[in-house]
């Protein structure tokens, strides 16, 4: 390959942040399916090499490691940006963006939050905000993909214990996505044009109050689940009990309450008119992880 092919391949990559995470995982892998040359900035090179094998390139990466940043890239045309949790994380995600900018990116397709534009936001949701505004005044290209709660958060953050699925929501519901289809449509906004400058609102297809959330997971694994709305402060000294850094408590109960709140509870078509598909309902994703939640 003569030197001028090279660098015009190497100026295709994608860099994908938060690549071994549930979300930056599937994008990864959709963005090798469809012949991209995909780059997995990661800390942990040894989980990474077992997760996707030989067929992703790995970059090391670390948000809090300024000196990761040329390396992870150099060459890279697009950038699949997906915020650490961290408690400087707007910190560290405004300097890789200027970082980003610097290495000549020209697409930075941002994972954000629904409700960044809400007069009263939540502290987490805030970050996401200045974030996209730091974005946007760096020139460089963007498409901020703002997902609802995750359908997977409830084997991940708040899976069941003993068949009853505990949160502080009261009736409250919101329009839960499945991080699959999130991963989707981060490879469309990748790999097509027309998508620079757009923000897409991402969420399944139907409002769901955990009640209804167990009565679904009963139906699909054959299992009986129940929800117990715990009591904030219950559900705060949980989390504290178990370890949870106080910072990051701090930023789930601001969470929990906006969904007390049904202030997240929209539905929008972003996704079937990013991909052509529609959103996973929640009765797909329960039996497409039923095994998850039979052993819970």
């Amino acid at each position: 390959m003569h030197l001028r092919d090279l660098i015009n391949f190497m100026r295709k990559s994608v860099l994908v942040t938060g690549a071994t995470g549930t979300i930056g995982r599937d994008v990864a892998k959709r963005l090798s399916e469809k012949g991209v040359a995909v780059r997995a900035g990661v800390r942990d090179q040894a989980k990474a090499r077992k997760q996707f094998g030989s067929n992703i390139a790995l970059a090391p990466f670390d948000f809090e490691n300024e000196q990761t940043f040329s390396g992870a890239l150099e060459g890279v045309e697009k950038v699949f940006l997906l915020p650490p949790l961290l408690p400087n994380q707007l910190e560290v995600t405004n300097v890789f963006v200027d970082a980003a900018k610097h290495a000549g990116v020209r697409h930075i397709a941002k994972l954000s939050a629904i409700g960044v534009d809400d007069e009263t936001r939540p502290t987490a949701i805030k970050w996401h905000g200045a974030n996209e505004q730091h974005i946007r005044e760096s020139g460089v290209a963007f498409t901020f993909l703002r997902p609802n709660s995750f359908m997977q958060n409830f084997f991940t953050y708040f899976p069941p214990r003993n068949g009853a699925i505990y949160l502080p929501w009261g009736t409250g519901t919101a329009s839960f996505v499945d991080t699959r289809d999130i991963a989707s449509v981060a490879a469309k906004v990748l790999t097509s044009d027309g998508h620079e400058g757009k923000i897409y609102t991402l969420t399944g297809p139907a409002t769901l109050g955990i009640a209804e959330v167990a009565r679904i997971l009963s139906e699909m694994t054959g299992r009986e689940f129940k929800y117990v709305d715990v009591p904030e402060a219950a559900a705060r000294d949980g989390m504290l009990q178990a370890g949870v850094p106080p910072w990051q408590v701090d930023l789930v109960m601001e969470l929990h309450a906006v969904n007390k709140q049904n202030r997240w509870s929209a539905v929008t078509s972003d996704i079937e008119k990013v991909t052509g598909t529609p959103p996973t309902d929640f009765a797909q994703f329960a039996r497409d992880h039923a095994d998850k939640f039979r052993t819970s």
